[in-house]
């Protein structure tokens, strides 16, 4: 699959991409342009052979989806990040989207067994 194909390909794959690129980040924003900037270099260099790695960059693009729509799960997730600690490892992107992964189930798991009902004054 040439390059122009396997792009289009992720592009179908990641249904929220442009939504996700074409975000407004401010200039003390950091934390969201760097995960935003992971976001798109880990897409672009999967290789789409598996069904799991389709399956894979669909949950991540849920997942950022849901990063730049919902105001508390990117305030709690840039505070797991900036308080992440990495160590020497061999593949940066590849470690962070996983942690963003595991962040995710707990988060979901959380938010789901509490329901959150907002006091109204």
């Amino acid at each position: 699959m040439n390059s122009f194909n396997k792009n289009k390909k992720i592009v179908e794959i990641c249904k929220h991409y442009y939504k996700i690129a074409n975000v407004i980040i401010y200039d003390y924003d950091k934390v969201t342009s760097n995960i935003i900037k992971m976001y798109e270099e880990y897409i672009f260099s999967r290789d789409l052979t598996t069904q799991t790695d389709i399956d894979k960059l669909t949950l991540i693009d849920n997942i950022m989806y849901k990063f730049i729509t919902d105001s508390r799960f990117k305030k709690e997730l840039c505070e797991y990040f900036t308080n992440l600690k990495v160590s020497k490892v061999s593949n940066l992107v590849e470690y962070v989207i996983n942690k963003m992964i595991e962040f995710f189930n707990e988060y979901k798991d959380i938010y789901t067994r509490n329901i959150y009902i907002p006091r109204w004054i």
